[in-house]
């Protein structure tokens, strides 16, 4: 059963590890966008329709996808001031408290999201520019993301559980 485990988490954070080599791609895509439009703009003098929507929904997509990954590298703001003061085995209760909140949030979040994703993906929702770009694409970010986060908190207070249990024997 552990092996099993095991090898679930790491498919799941090489699934996470993947998609932040995939958000890393539409920031670099997002600001060549960006470029293209400056240069569009004032250079040759022929404004476009989609550049600034599609650079937001490529940024969307970035962060919401990387959030998973930058859980497991420990890449979220974190404020320890207070924490860095508390005993170690406060800390890991209080982390394992702090990720439980996290993950009922995240679960709640990715809920709603589907739920969102589902009725512009089923209503054929369009933005209202003049692209008309279809909502369900950049929606599914959302709900894509906070799904991954959920996975990752769960890895992490299964980690988190599996060192207090060592620290007790």
């Amino acid at each position: 059963m552990k092996g099993s485990f095991s090898g679930l988490i790491n498919k799941i954070e090489g699934l996470n590890r993947f998609i932040y080599i995939i958000s890393s791609l539409a920031i670099l895509l997002s600001a060549f966008v960006l470029t293209y439009e400056v240069i569009m703009r004032y250079v040759l003098r022929t404004p476009t329709i989609w550049e600034i929507e599609a650079s937001v929904y490529l940024t969307i997509m970035a962060t919401f996808l990387a959030a998973a990954y930058g859980l497991k590298d420990g890449a979220h703001i974190n404020i320890d001031l207070v924490t860095r003061l508390l005993p170690p085995r406060f800390n890991a209760r209080l982390s394992s408290v702090t990720s439980l909140l996290s993950l009922i949030f995240c679960i709640l979040i990715a809920w709603k999201g589907w739920e969102m994703w589902w009725e512009a993906f089923s209503k054929g929702w369009r933005s209202e520019t003049v692209w008309g770009f279809p909502l369900a694409i950049p929606y599914f970010f959302l709900p894509l993301g906070m799904t991954l986060l959920c996975l990752q908190y769960m890895i992490q207070l299964a980690g988190i559980k599996e060192v207090e249990a060592r620290k007790e024997h």
